[in-house]
């Protein structure tokens, strides 16, 4: 899991073409001015995203790049190749946040504040020369002189960077051109850490491991959901001894895709195996070295990190599960029935206690195949195998060292 952060620490940015880490983690203030030259902005100062064409030094191959800007002037995001990770500068906070997407980890790094915007800095003389266009956008050419050499930028009035060519702050050579230009409104989101991804803490010194520093408190175990008060209008009203099963009442294991913690991200698997003899549930997630064990009979949940060789113990969330056999009270409208992942399942409507409208199917033996909220599926089972279950999946390790759980 250390290996993005040793190897790829500044492979979402590209130093010689306007985006080494060197230089981006350098972000301060918003546009921060020389009243006594005349200079270009620094920094966009409203929401933009930019796909940016580079060309680092001693290399003839293109890449690319896009930087997601924010008008604040604080907060930039720049996408690293393949979708493998993302780094987050918030010059207000002098934070720079370098995100793993495979591994679902992240870091958080103090970044420098001597350096006011993605390329530009406040010792460089700046001056102007002609216009052009680029990415259908006007800007103006400027001719810059640093300490470490000269470049020749093309900015926007309102302080978007479309051409780089030269050395940056550092004195490293390269090319940079953008290759479109998108004004949209940004989500707060945007520089944002998905959710149910973990912070770790990088390595002191040669020799050490990364540590875990937030456990995956975002993450929760598939709890059955108990109906609250209903409008009987939309679906036909059972007996109470009618109501489904919302806990299984065999062993089974079940993966799901859920849906994406944020718009645009794409689902992603999560396995849960039950086991009756145990009444423990065991959630594995894709791409996450962490898993929960969650013991109903205790009340209690861990989320163990063998590789990390921690664990951290709470509270099992939601109210008491049902014991086998028990069927819950309350208003459960059955409004269809469904086939998914090969099992018959009747549909309910079910308002939850945060007043979400919910349609879950469950099977008749209490097996939880899928949940639609908004006519959004949340949850969706794709494989269903009833077999009984090891108990030694639902053991916890005895090597693990207990970690306290993180609180905002």
């Amino acid at each position: 899991m250390s290996s993005f952060f040793k190897k790829n620490y500044q492979l979402p940015l590209c130093k010689g073409a306007i985006l080494g880490l060197g230089s981006v983690a350098m972000v301060s203030g918003a546009w921060a001015q020389d009243t006594n030259s005349e200079k270009p902005l620094f920094m966009p100062k409203r929401d933009v995203t930019v796909l940016y064409a580079i060309k680092p030094e001693n290399s003839s191959l293109l890449q690319s790049r896009k930087i997601i800007f924010s008008g604040d002037g604080n907060t930039l995001r720049v996408d690293g190749p393949d979708n493998m990770g993302m780094v987050i500068v918030d010059s207000a906070k002098k934070t720079a946040t370098v995100i793993s997407h495979k591994s679902r980890i992240y870091t958080v790094v103090p970044s420098k504040s001597d350096q006011s915007g993605l390329f530009l800095d406040q010792n460089m003389t700046f001056k102007k020369k002609g216009t052009e266009r680029i990415a259908g956008i006007i800007c103006r050419d400027w001719k810059v002189k640093g300490p470490q050499g000269s470049a020749d930028v093309c900015i926007t009035d309102d302080g978007v960077l479309l051409k780089q060519e030269g050395a940056d702050a550092d004195g490293v050579e390269g090319q940079t051109v953008a290759l479109s230009v998108d004004y949209s409104k940004l989500s707060p989101s945007t520089f944002q850490v998905p959710v149910g991804y973990q912070q770790v803490k990088l390595p002191q010194n040669k020799g050490d491991k990364p540590s875990l520093v937030t456990p995956d408190s975002n993450a929760q175990p598939l709890i059955p959901m108990k109906a609250q008060p209903a409008d009987a209008s939309k679906g036909l009203k059972v007996d109470t001894d009618e109501n489904p099963y919302i806990t299984p009442q065999k062993d089974v294991d079940v993966v799901y895709a859920i849906a994406g913690a944020m718009p645009g991200l794409p689902p992603f698997h999560q396995r849960m195996r039950w086991s009756v003899g145990e009444w423990k549930q065991r959630i594995d997630s894709q791409g996450v070295d962490t898993y929960m064990i969650t013991d109903y009979h205790q009340k209690q949940l861990v989320v163990l990190n063998p590789e990390l060789k921690k664990k951290t113990t709470m509270p099992a969330p939601g109210d008491a599960i049902l014991a086998l056999g028990q069927k819950p009270s309350g208003d459960y409208l059955k409004v269809g029935e469904a086939t998914v992942a090969g099992q018959h399942c009747n549909e309910w409507e079910m308002v939850d206690s945060e007043g979400n409208t919910n349609d879950i199917c469950y099977t008749d033996d209490g097996v939880m195949l899928r949940v639609v909220r908004n006519n959004i599926p949340l949850v969706v089972a794709l494989k269903v195998v009833y077999a009984p279950q090891d108990p030694k999946l639902f053991q916890v390790p005895s090597n693990l060292t207990e970690l306290a759980p993180a609180h905002p």
